[in-house]
């Protein structure tokens, strides 16, 4: 064996420290590589791709949509900068690449992670619609197309697609052609792109939910729950309170009891759309006009409170025939017809 020179070693030991230093070089490249590439990821799914437009689009995913075909439409849309790395955050994000269908409100002020992300979710548009107590249907079809729903005209016509809902309480409505009374007033989260019909047969099962179980037995499954909820319309439109719809509620079954007219000036005010009735109007001759015609009118002038109709379907036994609200909404009682006299000269007319 030859021995080995002092100098030899020397050498491969610098060789080995240059090989050394070279890998280190080349690995420190790559981190700088990879950590710069995932800092570019992470500032690129975090962008948004204008931000200052704002405008809302709506993005429908459909059952059975790719990811690349999602992405497309997205990048198409002008709502993404990089189908691509939409693809690579959809598959490596929260939701895995699974991406739920329905339809969606985005901008180009989002970010394309929050637009997966919202896809993955499920978050889908939807917006509070608001239909308040004792609103006609033609009043809830302005507040539809107030909400962008849909046109007023499509919410009044779904109203008239008698053979779309099958709720059991419809049946013993003595006018089939009208939903007016059982629309339920309340506040709805409306998916975007629901149809009016969609919405309407909604509140009809809300209806059913919130106002059948809670009512006494006899109204169940009886035609007297198409009278009361007229007379619950009427009940809404004429107090305030729970114990003044109680009250009215009473002084309304009374005059029925004895055969007299209702004279209530709130059925009137349904024909002619104004709140305040005109000695005029007193003499229109309509059903509705409970002046000229004794009895109920033929369907609801309102969808009532529940607050309303419990209050009907519960009255406040009393001996009053007359009623009148004063100057300041306070409802004044009368038994007899001088006595209401006497309470108009005393409460309005001063």
């Amino acid at each position: 064996m030859q021995p080995v020179s002092y100098s030899s070693l020397i050498s491969k030991k610098k060789n080995n420290n240059k090989l050394k230093w070279v890998l280190l070089g080349l690995f420190g490249i790559l981190l700088i590589i990879i950590v710069s590439l995932f800092f570019w990821f992470i500032i690129a799914v975090n962008s948004p791709k204008d931000t200052k437009n704002t405008s809302k689009v709506s993005f429908e995913v459909k059952s059975g949509m790719g990811l690349n075909e999602i992405a497309t439409e997205l990048s198409n849309k002008g709502l993404i900068a990089d189908k691509n790395i939409f693809i690579l955050y959809s598959r490596l994000g929260p939701s895995r690449g699974n991406l739920k269908p329905g339809v969606y409100l985005f901008s180009p002020s989002m970010s394309l992670s929050r637009i997966a992300d919202s896809i993955g979710s499920g978050d889908i548009a939807s917006e509070k619609v608001t239909f308040l107590e004792g609103t006609t249907i033609s009043q809830m079809a302005k507040r539809w197309e107030q909400a962008k729903q849909g046109s007023s005209e499509s919410f009044i016509d779904a109203s008239k697609l008698q053979n779309s809902y099958n709720q059991n309480f419809l049946q013993f409505r003595a006018n089939k052609a009208s939903l007016e009374g059982y629309l339920f007033p309340a506040t709805y989260d409306v998916i975007y792109g629901t149809s009016a019909e969609s919405q309407i047969n909604t509140m009809l099962n809300t209806f059913e939910k919130q106002v059948i179980p809670k009512l006494p037995q006899t109204y169940q499954n009886s035609a007297k729950l198409n009278d009361l909820i007229i007379l619950a319309s009427i009940v809404e439109k004429e107090a305030r309170t729970t114990a003044d719809r109680r009250l009215v509620a009473g002084v309304f079954y009374n005059r029925l009891e004895k055969g007299m007219k209702l004279e209530s000036d709130v059925t009137i005010n349904y024909v002619t759309g104004r709140t305040a009735t005109l000695a005029a109007d007193l003499k229109i001759d309509s059903v509705y006009n409970s002046y000229l015609y004794k009895g109920l009118p033929p369907t609801p002038i309102c969808n009532p409170s529940l607050d309303a109709i419990l209050a009907t379907a519960n009255p406040e036994k009393n001996d009053y025939l007359f009623f009148i609200a004063d100057k300041n909404g306070v409802v004044r009682y009368a038994k007899n017809f001088e006595e209401h006299n006497q309470n108009i000269q005393k409460y309005l007319n001063q």
